[in-house]
């Protein structure tokens, strides 16, 4: 594949730490319910420290973020993912000795604390290593790399927890500390090159994206959570849910090589068809047709890569740089939202009130999207009128200006 125009080593090694900094929350899942098994004998409460780490992400996000300000980005971030390994071989540790469950939920949850100010540090440090021409293949990358983290960490976790629930817990952690030690140095007291045109962090426009965001990111996830749910709806075994998953992961795979291939930047309609994209997807997984649910997975799955990079590209336009870390950790808290909003209603309700919902989210999305360039658009004409108005009227007063000090 020809990624043609990529910064050298150190653009591929941010795209490689990107995609290996999911690597603690996808293998989590599995390494924590082993570790549950093992330490309580119910692998269920494995879910109860996995609920703490996010929740604990949700809280530090913010707070963390804003401790850094200022500070040189990368080496922010490689602090704090020095903490979040700490913490996780604590967790290992209090697994193999067999401590009280509540030691191995409290260090979870100190993993989890700085892990959404880490990610945002984390995207913030690509403006300084990855020439912005090529930020849009470089994301595109760095999605494929979390795609393929996502698809082998939990297998690693999986087969490593069958000798010792221990060392896949020990797994995760190193393979999450490797994006600390690749990451080149570079100096982040620069301003990248693009223009900024926002002072402000939690601007409308902000605030608009990373409500798409949340949306897109529930939609997925009621497709993850709901897989089981899908494929016992058609009198498949439960395992088949992963023909689900598995086809949104292909898929997802495929929208980022292309977006890595095109290497361009979204203009509003084709926006709005990828959101419509989204939304048929979706509904045409609610139809009783095993055909047409996969094509929805697949629809959904090719265009979430494009919008993703979108929101992170409109993001780091609309914030001043000092900024910007801290808008790309409530970035996470929107999609950490979306997936826990998807989780809560499969859990109350059924899988097709929960796809309802996250199509309903998604349709308020594009009405939201079409209506802010509506506004705009409106805006611009009228300064631009005013603007006219006023350089017309400006001969005028200046001639009446002479005449009266004559």
């Amino acid at each position: 594949m020809n990624w043609g125009g990529l910064q050298s080593h150190q653009t591929i090694r941010w795209a490689v730490a990107y995609g290996l900094f999911g690597a603690p929350r996808s293998g989590a899942s599995i390494a924590f319910a082993l570790a549950a098994l093992s330490v309580t004998g119910n692998p269920a409460t494995g879910a109860t420290a996995l609920a703490a780490m996010t929740t604990a992400q949700l809280v530090g996000a913010l707070p963390i973020a804003r401790l850094g300000r200022g500070a040189n980005s990368i080496a922010f971030f490689k602090a704090l993912v020095f903490i979040r390994t700490a913490a996780l071989f604590a967790c290992a540790t209090a697994c193999g000795v067999g401590a009280p469950f509540a030691v191995f939920i409290a260090a979870a949850v100190a993993a989890g604390l700085v892990q959404g100010a880490a990610f945002g540090y984390l995207r913030d440090s690509g403006n300084y290593l990855v020439v912005q021409s090529q930020m849009t293949r470089a994301l595109a990358l760095a999605a494929l790399a979390s795609d393929l983290t996502f698809l082998i960490t939990p297998i690693l976790a999986a087969s490593l927890g069958s000798v010792s629930a221990s060392f896949s817990i020990a797994a995760i952690a190193v393979l999450g500390a490797v994006p600390a030690i690749i990451l080149p140095t570079a100096r982040t007291d620069i301003k990248p090159h693009e223009p900024v045109i926002r002072n402000k962090s939690l601007t409308p426009e902000v605030l608009l994206w990373l409500g798409c965001a949340c949306a897109s990111s529930a939609a997925i996830s009621g497709i993850e959570v709901g897989a089981v749910s899908l494929a016992m709806g058609f009198g498949l075994h439960a395992g088949y849910g992963a023909i689900f998953t598995g086809t949104l992961c292909g898929a997802s795979v495929v929208g980022s090589i292309a977006n890595g291939l095109l290497n361009r930047a979204y203009s509003k309609q084709q926006v709005a068809a990828m959101f419509l994209s989204i939304i048929i997807g979706m509904a045409l997984i609610l139809q009783n047709s095993f055909g047409l649910s996969i094509f929805g997975c697949a629809l959904v799955g090719v265009c979430a890569p494009s919008l993703g990079i979108h929101y992170s590209l409109q993001l780091n336009r609309l914030v001043a740089p000092e900024m910007r870390a801290e808008v790309f950790s409530v970035l996470k808290i929107s999609t950490s939202l979306g997936t826990i909003l998807a989780s809560a209603t499969l859990g109350w309700t059924s899988v097709a009130l929960t796809l309802t919902a996250s199509i309903w989210m998604l349709v308020l999305a594009l009405a939201a999207l079409l209506s802010k360039d509506f506004i705009i658009g409106r805006r611009l004409a009228e300064t631009h009128l005013s603007g006219n108005a006023e350089l017309a009227a400006a001969p005028a007063l200046t001639a009446r200006s002479e005449w009266n000090h004559r």
